[in-house]
This record gives C-alpha cells, structure tokens and sequence, in this order.
C-alpha cells in the first residue's frame, strides 16, 4: 500500500488569511529581492500565491461556470523562465466551448533600485486549437528576468455547469500559498475526492448568492508550503498522483423534487451504449459488405477470420492522431478517406467483425496519458478498442498503432480496466483488460580477445512483444546508416560491420538482429593481468532507482526479461586467475529474479546472465527490495574476470 501521507500542509484559519491578503498587481521589494525559496533551495521558481474561486452564474436564462484565478510566480533563475508562460486548456463539444476572460498580467522587476512593472500586451496573448476537444491560450510574459515576479489573473468560462475541473494543489514548482473557494447551489449534492498525498480540509459555509438568488454551499481550502511534485522514474502518470480535489455531481433535491445523478460503472456503460455510434452505428454494413465479403470469402476459421480483418484495418485505415469514444467521421466517411480518430478505426473494426460473425463489442478506456478515473464517469473516458470471443478465449485490439497485434496493445492501453458494451446482449459492465505478456530480449555474444585488449565478437539478439514494439517503432523512425551510428554510440562505443535485421516491417512474430562488432578497449591491462567485463557494453549502468522511498508504484508497462548468453574466448597463453561468483536474487512475491551463472573452460568465460521482472506494476512496499534488486544486477554487471598469464 502507499503510505498515503508522507508530509502535512498545515490548514489555517480564513480570518488569519484575511489578514494576508494579497492584491493583484501590487508586489513587494522583499518579493522581488528573494533570491532562494527558503523551503526548497533547489527550486528554480515558486508560487507565491495562488487563488481559485468557482462559482456558477446565471444572467438572462444563460447558466455559466466561472472560474477566476490569480497566480504569483517568482523566477529564481534562468531555469525557472519556463514558469513565465502561462497556459490555460479550454474544452469544445459541438458548437459549445469554454473561453478565456479578462486577462490581465504584469511582470514586475527591480531596475535601478526601483520597482518596474511591464503589462502584458494583447499581441503577447496567442489562441490556438489544440486538438479536437481543446482549445488554447497561451500567455507569454514581457521582461522576464532572474529575479522577476509574475502576476497574472483571469477568468475562465464554461457552459458546462456540472462538468467542474479538478482543482489542482501541486504543482512541479512549490507552492507558498494557495486559496481556493467552490460554491455549489445548496440542494446539489457534490461528492468531493481528495487526490494525492498531502492531508488537507475544506472549511465549510453557508450563505446566500446574489448571482443565483439562493443558497450556496461554500468550500474553502487554504494550503501552505506546498512542496513540488517531483517526477520518479517509471511512473504512468504523474498527474494521478497530484494532490487536489475532483468533484462529482450525486444527486439534486428541493422541497418536492429529488433526482440522482450517482453512477455506476453499469451506469456509465449504459450511457455511452445508447449514443448512435454505438446503439445502431455498428451494424450498418452497407459501407463495406462488398469489399468485407472478397477478403474473407472461404474462410472458416473464426481466428483466421479476425486476423484478416484486423490486417485490413491496419493496412488501410489511418489514425488522425485524435483519441475519442465517439466517431469522428463514421463508418462511411473513414473508410472513403482511409483515416480518422481512435473511435472511427476501432468500431469500423468491430463492425466488421460482427460482420464476420465474430462475438465482438467495444470497450472503452482512459488512457495512461489521460490518468485514472477515480469515480463512475463517462467525460474521463477518452478512448475505445475491440473485443472479441472466439471459443471462450478473450481477444483485445487496436488498430491506431502500427505495430500493435492482437492482444498487444499500445502500452498507454493498458491503464486501469475497461467498460464493456454489448447492447445486443443487454451487457454492460466494467472488465480487466488482460495483462501484457513478458517481453525478452535475448542476445548472444561470441567473441574472441586479443593481448592488446581488443574485442572482435558477433551479437545476435531475438526480441518479442512490446520489445519488438519498440524497436520497429525506433528502426521505421531512422535511416539504417542513423540507426547503426546511433547504437554503436550508446554501446561504449563499438564498431558495427555487416549489420542485418529482420521482420521490422510487420507486426507479428519476434525481430531478429545480427551484427559484428569490434571494440577496441575490450579490456584493461594491470600488472601483466587482463581485466574484463563480460557483459561488456551490454551493462546498465546506473540504478533509474535512487530515492530513499518511493511516493508512487513503478510501471514498467509490461513485464518483461533479458536474457544474456555470452562467449569470450582468451588470448593464447592466458588462464583465468579469478572469476565472479554465481549469484540467484529474488524479488518478494515471484515479482522478479536475478541469474548469474559464470562458466570457466581452458579456452573460454562463458557467461548466462538473466534479468526477470514478472509484473507490470510494482507497488511501494516492494519499492526497497526492487532497488536492491537493481543495485545487485549493476554489481555483477561490473565484476571483472582476471585473466593471467600462464
């Protein structure tokens, strides 16, 4: 379990706040003459006071969501200039979108021993599209400078009254201060969910609005010395860990009147299965049945059937880059302009395998990228793929990815689990996405040394699943000349010649690769001794796990192994004065193993070598026997075998 509190934020009183009020615009000479964060010294900028306010409004029948902000932020030095642009996301549904207001920004400096305050012009404000739901603005501060404050406020708009942001309380910089304030018409009901590791409280309040001419129900949350958040490596996604507060309309009731808006995964299922797309959409088979019924004509095994329809998909229909559960373009559309969103690929590919006559459904996900969804909720889910049984045996799919396969999915899939839609059935329910299978990379080396120290040897290597994934992703994106130049770098330098790799171009099956090579300080001369790594170029060198403790799990994305099976033979005349020991580590729980295993012959080191993590995702009461587990395999890594003349 993760410890769920790992600091406090102390939580102060409203009236003692008040008394530290904070006027936009007007900074202080202390603020300006602040060369370090005194909590955090190794901070290139800070916030020194941030406050939210969201409440609703109502003005001639139209309802809005209105949110303002004013943020404070001190530049410590050049590496800090990043937290001078201020970037503000605005969601689009249809013709519906949320606007930026009222935005105004100041840069203030000291010059001469004097305060000098820049405005932030319109030219300096830039709107953009984003992507397919968002739009952007993005301000680019004036006379940023070491040393500058930043004070910027604004309004934010939306006409999605109940669809409220998460307020976000960390930030990759600290955070001095931080008010924010929600009011909530009295009669909704709002569940509220605390996010991360920092214990924090609302002070609650009632009163009445004059905007809504009613009761409001006002939560208050006042934060100090928030520390930053700080990446760690191999973490899905920082941002689930991020502390704040997500919001969830559960129910509206007034004198007479009571309605329940609380969902459940079934719920949510539901929804989204009775949208178009998914409630007649996926059994309109006029677009392809012709074309469908050439590539699978006689054809009788299911799983036959599946592949080539999936091989279709792949081969003809691009993704556009935009996720989504719903169509972009339909059917008809994406399969005459051969692209579309996630939505498009994926259900056309279900459509057809219904077609086909194969069980198949859609299930919809939040991707990694899109964090965890943390309550019932249908706007966190951004993105679909296809299901199918064929004789009991589950299948997943996703077509967007190049080199995905059936039951491989693109890593960023394998996020939490799944909402299952089977309207045919009346099936609609939440469901594990299957785990990946273990990725191995296996290599073998046979390689001769010489008395100069030199290395002349061949390596071939085998790589499966996500490890092929990955390779083919990086060989399709280079040259093969640029591929070569950039794998001799990052292997200490060697020197490749006669360099072959095979089935980069599809996505089944494993990749093979061969090359010779030749390393010219293969060894180290001592004493009239020759000391060598066998492992060599192929070692890892630095633990990526360094920290005392560990806040969030490990995610690697899928499990996997690396195998190592080498052979070096001795120049003439030399035997072997000593050689590491064999070693078997493992991780608590089956989660991982360690083999060494060095063999000595007259003539040769041969060296089994097996690196084995069996799970995914690694929580944190493991944390400390996985860096352990790593420290070890860098030990024997580097251990050395002594070779002497005889």
């Amino acid at each position: 379990m993760i410890k769920k509190v790992y600091f406090f934020v102390f939580v102060i009183s409203f009236q003692l706040s008040l008394g530290q009020e904070i006027e936009f615009g007007k900074v202080t000479k202390e603020e300006l003459l602040e060369d370090v964060y005194a909590p955090d010294k190794s901070a290139n900028a800070a916030i020194l006071f941030q406050q939210q306010k969201t409440y609703f409004n109502s003005t001639y029948g139209a309802n809005e969501l209105i949110t303002e902000i004013h943020k404070r932020i001190k530049i410590y030095n050049g590496d800090g200039f990043d937290y001078a642009t201020e970037v503000i996301n605005l969601f689009r549904a249809g013709s519906s979108a949320e606007v930026a207001r009222k935005i105004k920004a100041y840069t203030f400096n000291i010059e001469n021993g004097k305060v000098k305050k820049t405005e932030l012009e319109k030219d300096q404000i830039f709107k953009s599209k984003l992507s397919y739901n968002y739009n952007q603005v993005k301000l680019t501060m004036p006379n940023v400078k070491e040393g500058s404050v930043i004070d910027i406020k604004y309004q934010k708009r939306s006409p999605f009254i109940w669809s409220i942001d998460e307020f976000v309380f960390q930030y990759d910089i600290p955070i001095k201060k931080l008010e924010a304030e929600i009011r909530t018409p009295k009669g909704f009901r709002f569940n509220t969910t605390n996010k991360g590791h920092i214990t924090f409280f609302p002070k609650r309040s009632t009163k009445t609005d004059n905007r809504l001419g009613m009761q409001v129900v006002i939560n208050k949350y006042f934060l100090n010395n928030v520390p930053a958040l700080k990446e760690e490596s191999y973490v899905d996604n920082i941002n689930n860990y991020r502390a704040g507060v997500m919001f969830e309309l559960v129910s509206v009731e007034f004198p007479g009147y009571f309605k329940s808006y609380s969902q459940t995964w079934k719920d949510v299922a539901k929804t989204i299965g009775s949208s178009d797309d998914y409630k007649n959409q996926l059994d309109k088979t006029n677009s392809f049945d012709d074309e469908l019924d050439d590539l699978i004509s006689g054809k009788t095994d299911q799983v036959e059937k599946m592949k080539v329809i999936f091989k279709y998909i792949k081969d003809n229909l691009k993704w556009n880059g935009i996720d989504g559960k719903y169509f972009f373009n339909g059917i008809r559309k994406t399969l005459k302009e051969k692209k579309g969103n996630v939505a498009d690929i994926n259900l056309t590919l279900v459509a057809m395998l219904r077609y086909a006559g194969i069980d198949s459904n859609p299930v919809i996900l939040s991707t990694k990228d899109n964090v965890i969804p943390f309550f019932p909720t249908v706007d966190r889910l951004n993105y679909v793929i296809a299901y199918a049984v064929i004789n009991e045996k589950k299948y997943f799919l996703d077509a967007t990815e190049e080199f995905s396969d059936i039951n491989l999915l693109p890593v960023k899939d394998y996020n939490w689990k799944g909402i299952y839609i089977d309207n045919n059935k009346l099936i609609w329910k939440q469901i594990d996405i299957s785990s990946p299978e273990q990725a191995v990379a296996q290599y073998s080396i046979n390689a001769n040394l010489n008395e100069d120290g030199e290395i002349n040897g061949k390596l071939s290597a085998r790589y499966t699943k996500h490890n092929a994934l990955e390779f083919r992703k990086e060989y399709k994106d280079q040259d093969e000349e640029s591929f070569i130049a950039s794998k001799e770098k990052s292997l200490d330098n060697i020197e490749i010649s006669n360099y072959t790799v095979k089935n980069t171009d599809s996505y089944e099956g494993f990749v093979a690769e061969s090359f010779e090579y030749y390393q010219e300080n293969g060894a180290d001369f001592v004493d009239g001794k020759i000391y060598i790594q066998p492992l060599s170029f192929l070692s890892l060198e630095e633990n990526p796990f360094k920290l005392e403790e560990r806040k969030f799990p490990v995610d690697f994305g899928y499990p996997f192994a690396k195998k190592y099976m080498v052979s070096i033979a001795f120049p003439e005349g030399y035997t072997v004065e000593s050689t590491p020991e064999p070693v078997r580590l493992k991780i608590p729980n089956d989660l991982g193993e360690l083999k060494y295993i060095p063999r000595v012959t007259e003539k040769n080191i041969q060296l089994i070598f097996t690196f084995d993590i069996k799970k995914p995702r690694i929580m944190t009461d493991n944390y400390l026997f996985l860096k352990q587990f790593f420290n070890q395999m860098i030990i024997k890594c580097k251990e050395q075998i002594v070779l002497t003349k005889a």
